[in-house]
């Protein structure tokens, strides 16, 4: 099969299964279900792809690495206010490439809760914001008497629910800008949830 042929069936398949897991859910997709979309059998599929997995994170790659360059880049930052500020810098880009690969986006985001890949975005902005937090938390407790245990709880408890609350915006979609607006305000309201929830220890 000439190269330009094999590149386009491969980008065939691609395609239907962004928009399989787009529509069914990735936990839900067949291999069947893809192969129906693209028009295609099933075996023909395995001659490019290993597995739905392998197939996931063909389709992610790109965007899953951006994202976790975004918030390498957005780790600056030693007091409550230079952190949010840093996150909402993040959410700015993560909301700039959304536009760009909405389909994709809305896979990723959807799926990496529920799929074993070298691309899990949730863990990874979890584990980001967790560290972000104990670094202000620590600072700001320095003086108090407070456990590192129950601090470190605290953090990972608010960064869950930070990244839980990103995912569900993103997730509602509608109109770009009133997206972005709705993130500005949650990490607004969670900024000052999280510094109430200190100074009570």
């Amino acid at each position: 099969m000439p190269q330009v042929l094999k590149k386009e069936v491969r980008n065939n398949i691609l395609n239907a299964a962004i928009k399989v897991f787009r529509e069914n859910d990735y936990s839900k997709a067949s291999m069947n279900n893809i192969a129906e979309e693209a028009n295609i059998s099933v075996g023909n599929i395995y001659r490019y792809f290993q597995n739905k997995e392998d197939l996931f994170d063909v389709i992610v790659k790109d965007l899953a690495e951006k994202i976790m360059s975004i918030m390498d880049k957005c780790k600056n930052g030693e007091t409550i206010d230079e952190i949010f500020e840093g996150l909402k810098r993040c959410i700015d880009e993560f909301v700039d490439l959304y536009t760009e690969q909405q389909e994709v986006f809305i896979i990723l985001i959807k799926t990496t809760g529920n799929v074993k890949s070298r691309y899990n975005i949730e863990k990874s902005m979890v584990a980001y914001m967790a560290g972000n937090l104990n670094t202000i938390a620590t600072n700001f407790c320095s003086k108090n008497d407070i456990p590192k245990d129950d601090l470190e709880n605290l953090c990972m408890a608010l960064s869950v629910s930070l990244t839980k609350g990103v995912n569900y915006i993103i997730l509602s979609e509608g109109p770009v800008e009133k997206m972005r607006n709705r993130l500005n305000n949650y990490l607004d309201f969670m900024r000052i949830g999280f510094i109430e929830n200190i100074k009570l220890h």
